[in-house]
């Protein structure tokens, strides 16, 4: 069921999303689709291409097509799906989301011009999850695509596949010892003409252990993709690592349980 509600007067009709009526877990998370709209509402009227990998029973797959009225549909999931679509406009695959063959058969067949949206609420295991981001990201997804993975804080549960439950609890006791120290290091690291490898290993000795981070499964890869966001800096010729390039993205936003990617 796809509900329309005038916002204010003289403005268009807004079309919200309501997945109470179809087959498919996106109706426990409210907050999912009220984030999804932000993003797919500028593209209600267009003819555009959605892949989504994970579909379950296909429920979801309905729910895009009755929301993008001119949008091909496409599914991707381990396990044979039968959906009713007298309209043609659902497409469906099985298969494995790290077979790259299949992704690019896929993508070739359905939208040789490449996705204006990926979604993966497939398996939430982080080296598969990866392999599927980057080969679909850089081969088949339109530039100002989005690509949205979801559920991506389940790498914090000991009972998922790769998850490590978080026990980490941080100190927010300062130590004017070890700044005066970090202090001290930068400033001979500017007036002295000593290689910056030295410098960096110092750093990373006396900055060892003052942050902590959760790095396992798809809570780690999700932390890389916020390395491709800082890779202007990480390349940087005067600073960083060259050669130099720009981040694939122009925006990440990461929100509880979803993380919103738009390539630039």
């Amino acid at each position: 069921m796809i509900k329309q509600t005038v916002l204010t007067k003289g403005t268009m009709n807004k079309r919200l999303l309501d997945a109470s009526a179809y087959d498919t877990d996106k109706a426990r998370h409210e907050h999912y689709l009220r984030r999804y709209e932000e993003y797919l509402q500028p593209l209600l009227d267009k003819d555009i291409r959605l892949l989504e990998l994970g579909v379950y029973r296909g429920g979801s797959l309905e729910l895009w097509r009755d929301y993008f009225d001119r949008g091909l549909i496409v599914g991707l999931d381990l396990n044979p799906v039968t959906i009713n679509d007298p309209g043609g406009r659902i497409r469906v695959y099985e298969g494995a989301q790290q077979d790259q063959e299949l992704l690019d058969r896929i993508g070739c067949e359905t939208a040789p011009e490449g996705f204006d949206i990926i979604i993966d609420d497939c398996s939430h295991i982080g080296e598969l999850t990866r392999i599927s981001f980057w080969h679909l990201f850089d081969n088949h997804l339109k530039r100002g695509g989005l690509f949205v993975i979801e559920d991506w804080s389940a790498s914090y549960w000991d009972s998922w596949f790769d998850g490590v439950a978080f026990s980490y609890q941080p100190s927010l006791k300062f130590s004017p010892t070890l700044f005066r120290l970090r202090s001290l290091v930068s400033k001979f690291q500017r007036g002295t003409p000593i290689p910056n490898a030295f410098w960096r290993g110092m750093k990373r000795l006396i900055n060892y252990g003052q942050f902590h981070s959760h790095n396992h499964g798809l809570v780690g890869f999700i932390k890389e993709l916020v390395d491709e966001c800082g890779m202007a800096d990480i390349t940087r010729p005067d600073r960083g690592t060259p050669p130099f390039r720009t981040s694939k993205f122009k925006e990440m936003r990461i929100l509880p349980g979803q993380v919103f990617i738009i390539k630039a």
